[in-house]
């Protein structure tokens, strides 16, 4: 710097500092929330007032005329004391000022430089105003703007000072306090204080949250998970905090259990074979069949999700923890009594609470129950579904066949409370009889008519026509059908009476027998084609069958399916068989009319 050049400078810094009042400028630049804060906070610093009055006490008036070696001096010593103002702060520093006047607006603050600084009043809550004359940090991110004003934020301080603390609890593990705010996809928002935290849905409970719009507005522990300096992100979670928490109770908890002992829980899932409980940080399971002495059929009838329960404890595996609870346990078991109440030959009156394939349950009184097999329905009937029968909360009446009070067990009966017809059959029915009755169910194998007395018979399905063999017995009777019939076979040993409808008319196959012979060549009607065959109407009301296995590979792919039920084709006699009752045939030249 030349002579002129320096003496320029000291006579602007000498004019300033003598003359220069404190130049009030404002700013509404507004701090951005999402502006990445890097900074480096600095110790706190007393800044000194150099633009007091008495910081040129010292300086004498001087004429033009003196010295100019003087001058210059005077001027070099204004500058160094004007630049030391400097050395005291910078800029992207916390500092501290002080409050000097409130606005609508702004905060006006002195941070001992040559004019205030203002801060945007909406970084301020309006609870915590701060009082005029009173200090406050703030962040001082630049002396100058492109408008010559300080640039100033209390936001970014509060920022750099609350993020260095949360910085601190995650590394010493503390819980932090927080306030949930708001939902956002894949978890929840987390207030804790200046600084908002992402907490996963996969955190927020030790337990699956069916809503969770239900915590929003809760103030709660979390524990800082993870820390995204760069981006000054926050992952916190609540399951760590609670699971702290349940490992302490849990160790309380282990410390109580024992075969035998009363505890409370809560029910926290329910499946077709169980329940299982919270005790408090260790799960229990209450098998179906510890709910109740008596039948239930899904734990549901019992128990809800989320209802508070006594249990007793009923087994505990140490080297598992696997807790077995009961319900039941909790009340006398009626069983114990039953030898004394009920006795084989007694008759009573139940409610129908089952009903399985095999038979169906009675309850006799609460947390007793029997079971009358469905052998034990019917002397004579042949009763397949019992739903068809019976409903659960029917009336039933029934017989005690056996009691075992040891294994729960009661075995009842319906059709002993009447006389067992096959003990009088041959004074009922007799073979030769013609009958009629209603078909009371249909099988594959056949049909179950109505003999009355209690009684039925089965037609077999080689049993409703002397020629043709059905598919299924559906092909000649429905339930409900008035059919006629004659008996031809009583079983007392099985207890079985068979009885037949074609026997109702003369037994055709001698006929058959000398009016076809093996080669004879003739038209019929096709019936059906399936595994087994291509079934056909020959004429006179007989059936024959062309087998599976007379039929060639050729013919099966390229013949067989083009023909359609009621198509004429061209048939070989093979065999008439009078005895087993059937027509044996084969293909002859394929030709569909």
């Amino acid at each position: 710097m030349n002579d002129q050049a320096k003496q320029d400078v000291n006579n602007e810094v000498v004019e300033e500092a003598v003359l220069e009042a404190v130049v009030e400028k404002k700013t509404d630049e507004k701090v951005s929330e999402n502006q990445p804060v890097e900074a480096v906070v600095s110790s706190k610093k007393t800044i000194k007032d150099y633009l007091s009055k008495d910081l040129f006490s010292g300086i004498k008036v001087i004429s033009g005329k003196e010295d100019q070696a003087e001058i210059e001096k005077l001027a070099d010593d204004v500058l160094e004391e004007y630049e030391g103002t400097f050395n005291d702060i910078s800029e992207n520093q916390i500092i501290s000022a002080k409050v000097i006047g409130i606005s609508d607006n702004d905060v006006m603050v002195d941070i001992g430089f040559k004019s205030e600084g203002l801060i945007s009043r909406s970084e301020f809550n309006n609870k915590d105003l701060p009082e005029i004359g009173s200090d406050i940090d703030i962040f001082l991110e630049k002396f100058e703007d492109t408008d010559g004003n300080i640039t100033l934020s209390k936001y970014k301080a509060d920022f750099i000072k609350r993020w260095d603390e949360l910085r601190t609890f995650e590394e010493t593990k503390e819980p932090v306090q927080g306030k949930i705010i708001k939902r956002v996809k894949g978890g929840l928002v987390v207030d804790l204080g200046v600084i908002q935290a992402f907490l996963p849905g996969s955190q927020a409970d030790v337990q699956p949250i069916k809503n969770f719009d239900d915590l929003i507005g809760k103030e709660l522990d979390f524990q800082i998970v993870k820390v995204d300096e760069m981006r000054k992100n926050l992952v916190v979670s609540r399951k760590a905090i609670l699971e702290e928490s349940l490992n302490e109770k849990r160790q309380e908890l282990m410390t109580k259990i024992e075969v035998g002992a009363q505890l409370q829980g809560l029910v926290k899932n329910i499946t077709d074979f169980g329940a299982f409980v919270d005790l408090g940080g260790v799960d229990g399971l209450i098998h179906i069949t510890d709910f109740s002495w008596g039948r239930i059929n899904h734990p549901s009838e019992i128990v809800s999700i989320g209802d508070e329960i006594t249990v007793q404890i009923i087994d505990y595996n140490k080297e598992t923890s696997r807790i077995s609870l009961g319900l039941k346990q909790l009340v006398d078991n009626p069983w114990k009594t039953i030898p004394d109440k009920y006795s084989i030959g007694d008759t009573n009156v139940g409610k129908v609470v089952s009903i399985m394939n095999y038979g169906i349950f009675i309850e006799l009184e609460k947390g007793i129950e029997g079971l009358i097999h469905i052998s034990e329905i019917s002397w004579t009937k042949n009763i397949q579904n019992l739903q068809d029968k019976y409903k659960v909360g029917d009336s039933i009446e029934s017989k005690i066949l056996f009691i075992d009070a040891n294994e729960q067990k009661i075995s009842l009966g319906i059709k002993q409370l009447t006389e067992d017809p096959w003990s009088n059959i041959s004074a009922q029915v007799s073979i030769g009889d013609k009958k009629e009755g209603a078909v009371n169910k249909v099988t594959k194998f056949g049909a179950y008519v109505d003999l009355g007395e209690d009684i039925e018979g089965f037609i077999r399905n080689t049993d409703f026509h002397w020629t043709k063999n059905p598919l299924h017995p559906k092909e000649f009777v429905s339930e409900g059908d008035i059919v006629k019939f004659v008996i031809v076979d009583i079983s007392d040993k099985d207890r079985k009476i068979l009885v037949s409808m074609k026997d109702l008319t003369e037994n055709p196959w001698s006929d058959i027998v000398a009016k076809y012979s093996a080669g004879d060549k003739l038209k019929a009607s096709v019936v059906s084609i399936n595994d087994s065959g291509v079934t056909v109407d020959m004429s006179d009301d007989i059936t024959g069958l062309v087998p599976s296995d007379q039929i060639s590979k050729e013919l099966k792919k390229d013949y067989l399916p083009s023909i359609e039920p009621g198509a004429t084709i061209d048939v070989v006699v093979v065999e008439v068989n009078e005895q087993g009752k059937n027509v044996t045939l084969m293909l002859d030249q394929p030709n569909v009319d």
